[in-house]
């Protein structure tokens, strides 16, 4: 739901992974998601059955090193040139909606989620 929001301000997917020449598609949504989230509990990077071919045993990604950390407020302002003015308006129209629903979506702690189920 939060991805859709954001499409629906920006016109733009919140992660839009490529592959490069050392890492994955997959690879680099992992990295997208932990940039804008900030990092994984290391039990949910070990979790999948897939887990040891993206992350290592201490729960870092195997195939990119560096992150740029870059929360969402950030991402308005930065990237899509949004005034802090239009953000904070945005924020203050959607109320608590979007910093409550926005950033319970985004969340790595599936029990703190919101979902549409």
């Amino acid at each position: 739901m939060a991805c859709l929001v954001f499409e629906l301000v920006t016109g733009d997917f919140l992660f839009d992974p490529k592959s490069g020449s050392r890492f994955s598609r997959d690879d680099d949504h992992l990295a997208q998601m932990i940039e804008l989230l900030g990092n994984m509990p290391r039990s949910l990077c070990l979790a999948g059955k897939n887990a040891r071919e993206y992350f290592t045993k201490d729960g870092r990604l195997r195939h990119i090193e560096r992150l740029k950390y870059w929360p969402l407020r950030a991402v308005l302002v930065d990237k899509y040139d949004l005034d802090e003015e239009e953000v904070r308006y945005l924020y203050a129209s959607m109320g608590s909606w979007v910093h409550g629903f926005m950033g319970s979506c985004t969340r790595f702690a599936l029990a703190m989620r919101k979902s549409d189920v």
